[in-house]
């Protein structure tokens, strides 16, 4: 009985056996399992939080007994406290849209009137004509719709996690933040206008 010949990809006649690719042995597909699992793993631990730590009372700690050192003092241990985890406490969508409207609108009032001092500091030294008056304004205003934009993406981030579901709450509110964006910034239109006559 003759042997069977063996070639390899290439055509080339083989001694021996065959070897597989890696990609199609037992071993690698193991080795895939286990990092894809060890980083699911890791990922789960990293995302629990860790800004509290429990602490359970040992056995030596619940009896606050003297003991007796070599000096034969006697002494008593400190107790420590167990650490309680405080729960955060819940909030609404509707409470938390409201703290967020708060607090933008509080950022975009105090930074309006810096916006305009610094415009009303910059135009002066403006050699770009009425189109550098312009170029200076929309910067300033850039600045003011970048609060803007933040606080309408921690409402965003409201509506995903606990709103209602409805796409029409985010927006109402969302379009109290920009009305008030859109009154500020009109103080640095006036400041623009004025420098331009």
């Amino acid at each position: 009985m003759a042997k069977k010949k063996l070639y390899d990809e290439n055509g080339n006649v083989v001694k021996g056996r065959l070897k597989k690719p890696f990609y199609k042995k037992i071993w690698f597909w193991l080795l895939v399992i286990v990092v894809v699992g060890y980083s699911l793993n890791s990922e789960e631990e990293t995302a629990e939080p860790t800004d509290s730590i429990a602490v359970e009372p040992s056995k030596s700690e619940e009896s606050a007994e003297p003991v007796v050192t070599s000096d034969s003092e006697p002494t008593e241990e400190i107790k420590a406290e167990p650490v309680v985890k405080e729960e955060p406490i819940e909030t609404s969508a509707e409470e938390q849209y409201q703290a967020i409207l708060d607090e933008y609108t509080q950022k975009i009032k105090e930074a309006a009137p810096k916006l305009v001092e610094e415009y009303n500091a910059e135009y002066p030294n403006n050699q770009g004509g009425l189109e550098g008056l312009a170029e200076l304004s929309n910067d300033k205003i850039s600045d003011l719709a970048e609060i803007s934009n933040d606080g309408i993406s921690a409402m965003a981030e409201v509506h995903f996690t606990k709103g209602s579901g409805k796409y029409e709450d985010y927006e109402e509110w969302a379009s109290k933040l920009m009305d008030i964006y859109m009154e500020e910034s009109g103080q640095i239109t006036d400041a623009y206008m004025n420098s331009a006559q």
